[in-house]
């Protein structure tokens, strides 16, 4: 018997295969299978073509499967969710099969299973944590229409408000002006709105604009792009904050905190706000890299369901 752990977002899904014991024996990728974007019968396609190759390389089939956890992108959509779920536990009719946040897998990845806090500043941002009483909480994870403060997405729109605000002369001059011309491949800033609200410069465009501002804070010294990637440090501080004041208040023994996401490697002006904060309200956490993938954590979240039965 084995179990079968997935993690499903906007851009792929990722199956593993494991044994009771916990050894990975098969692995496959398929595509996206966020339930906020794409309709519930085509991110099942997604799921079980991925869990469909991991068994084949696993030399096993569905019927082996003992638990399945699924951790996906877009679980709030509740009618989705349970379609999904639904799909799932038809394709696997013999198994345990839970459905769960993706950054919930995240958080059994990144700290092993064990109690501690997930910050993640990709595309998007969120704060995730579980302590050892059975509680947890989430902060952020709103979306870019309602909120993504520290998020890829929050920094390069404010590079697209400061380089316009810096032609009105509203703002100050920066060399984020020419960095964002080139990065979007615009001739001139007067593209840039229309680019931006005709669709042609998407959310996952202006996300990657992070990078641009991390170049210019870096390599230009830049002053408003460091100002930027501040603000963000000190949301994703805000978002900490929130996790571990609900589930760690007071602590004197250390819990992890593990940083997820692209938007961590823009440099000191965001990571030194966000660790000197964190620190000052949280004193014994302790910030770590990620030991596993998502999609291990999905794994282990899978053998939990098992050890429950």
């Amino acid at each position: 018997m084995t179990v079968l752990g997935l993690d499903g977002g906007g851009t792929r899904t990722r199956a593993a295969v494991a044994t009771r014991a916990g050894e990975v024996i098969g692995r496959a990728e398929a595509g996206p299978c966020n339930l906020a974007a794409v309709a519930p019968v085509d991110a099942l396609a997604a799921a079980l073509a991925a869990a469909d190759l991991a068994l084949v390389g696993a030399g096993g089939k569905r019927g082996d499967v003992a638990a399945l956890c699924a951790g996906v992108a877009g679980v709030s959509y509740a009618e989705r969710r349970f379609l999904f779920q639904a799909g799932l536990q038809s394709a696997f009719p013999h198994a345990r099969v839970a459905v769960e946040p993706d950054y919930a897998v995240a958080l059994s990845g990144a700290t092993g299973a064990m109690p501690g806090v997930i910050i993640i500043a990709g595309t998007g941002s969120a704060a995730y944590g579980e302590n050892g009483v059975g509680a947890s909480h989430r902060a952020g994870a709103y979306g870019y229409l309602i909120d993504d403060s520290g998020s890829g997405y929050g920094v390069g729109r404010a590079a697209l408000a400061a380089v316009l605000r810096a032609a009105d002369g509203t703002g100050e001059p920066t060399r984020l002006t020419a960095r964002v011309l080139e990065a979007l491949g615009l001739p001139a800033l007067a593209d840039l709105v229309p680019g931006v609200y005709g669709g042609e410069i998407t959310r996952v465009r202006i996300a990657a604009l992070s990078r641009t501002v991390a170049e210019a804070a870096s390599e230009d010294d830049d002053a408003v792009a460091r100002a930027l990637l501040m603000r963000a440090g000190g949301a994703l501080a805000h978002l900490a904050h929130g996790v571990t004041q609900r589930l760690f208040d007071g602590a004197a023994a250390p819990f992890p905190v593990a940083l997820i996401g692209g938007l961590w490697s823009a440099g000191a002006p965001l990571t030194d706000v966000f660790t000197r904060s964190l620190f000052r309200f949280a004193p014994a956490a302790e910030i770590t890299p990620p030991l596993q993938p998502p999609v291990e954590g999905a794994v282990r979240r899978a053998l939990a369901l098992l050890a429950s039965a």
